[in-house]
């Protein structure tokens, strides 16, 4: 009677989310059941079950005896390859682990990790927003899973629904199982080409401007990062093919910390190209150790430096909505 007064969609919507996963509701770690654990035959087993279909019709009508005795013998090899097939699916514990961040149009990194218990599990498919990686898990161990996602757009990126998959031992049966943990990664805006220098600090300098390089001492050699400017590439390493590096300076004569404005931008630039802009800034000033802060409508960082106050600085310009 329930069922039957129950609103139609929202019962279609526990169904579909019971047997596809498909929003993220998995919070904890879960252990694949049998309520979670489908199995079908693959193409494979489809055409030795319709061989065996056609062995049997023949032994019947023949009175093959022989040939009734292989005939069963192969599908008693079917059923055992069904029950290590789901042997190989059942039990496994899926933890999630790690969401990594990347800027627009490169690749998102996602971890999991799969726990086996005391049996190993051989040829588990992980598969995951057209990502997919075959692992063997060993018994009484972890083992870690990595899946990439390209990030088309700033913002939060999920790795959306996980499908674990077996077809283990002979390829006759396919297990699988649906798993959506809300594991997303962060996309940061792409930086502006070709930004202008940084704002005025505090004390009226900028080590950007021309004539202000030599100011702060040479620090050596690091990884070329996209956004570096071309005077700061030190080219002579490329001609010698010992790479990409870029000259880093320690920052000193920098003049203070500089504030990074949303208000302060031209009028002209729409959201994103005063993201881009300010992801530029943010880059640089990381790359120069100069401590700076950042305000945009409704949110604002104070004055920081290092990793840290970057990381904090592009999250804050990912989130940022699409029409402020």
């Amino acid at each position: 009677m329930a069922l039957a007064l129950a609103d139609p969609r929202a019962l279609y919507a526990r169904v579909r989310q019971r047997a596809f996963r498909s929003a993220p509701a998995d919070r904890d770690p879960v252990v694949l059941r049998h309520s979670r654990i489908y199995i079908l035959p693959s193409r494979r087993g489809l055409m030795l079950i319709a061989t065996l279909t056609l062995m049997l019709l023949t032994s019947l009508n023949y009175a093959l005896s022989l040939g009734l005795t292989i005939t069963f013998l192969l599908a008693g090899l079917i059923s055992a390859a069904l029950l290590h097939t789901f042997r190989n699916l059942a039990g496994i514990e899926v933890k999630p682990l790690a969401a990594g961040d990347t800027f627009v149009g490169g690749e998102l990194s996602f971890s999991v990790a799969l726990i086996g218990g005391s049996a190993a599990r051989a040829s588990v498919t992980v598969a995951a927003s057209g990502a997919a990686i075959t692992a063997d898990v060993p018994a009484g161990a972890a083992q870690t899973v990595s899946l990439s996602r390209r990030a088309e757009k700033r913002g939060r990126v999920p790795l959306g629904r996980i499908t674990l998959s077996s077809d283990y031992p002979l390829g006759l049966w396919r297990g699988w199982a649906y798993v959506h943990f809300p594991l997303a990664g962060i996309a940061y805006p792409g930086p502006e080409p070709s930004a202008p220098p940084l704002p005025r600090g505090g004390h009226g300098t900028d080590i950007h401007a021309p004539g202000r390089s030599e100011d702060n001492e040479f620090a050596g050699l690091r990884e070329y990062q996209r956004g570096d400017p071309l005077q700061r590439v030190a080219w002579k390493a490329v001609a010698r093919g010992a790479g990409w590096y870029t000259k880093a300076f320690d920052g000193v004569g920098a003049g203070g910390p500089v504030h990074l404005a949303w208000s302060a931008l031209p009028a002209h630039l729409d959201v994103e190209a005063r993201l881009a802009r300010l992801t530029a800034w943010v880059l640089a000033a990381e790359r120069t150790a100069r401590p700076f802060s950042l305000s945009l409508p409704g949110a604002s960082l104070p004055v920081g430096q290092g990793r840290e106050q970057r990381r904090a600085a592009l999250t804050m310009l990912a989130l940022y909505p699409e029409r402020a």
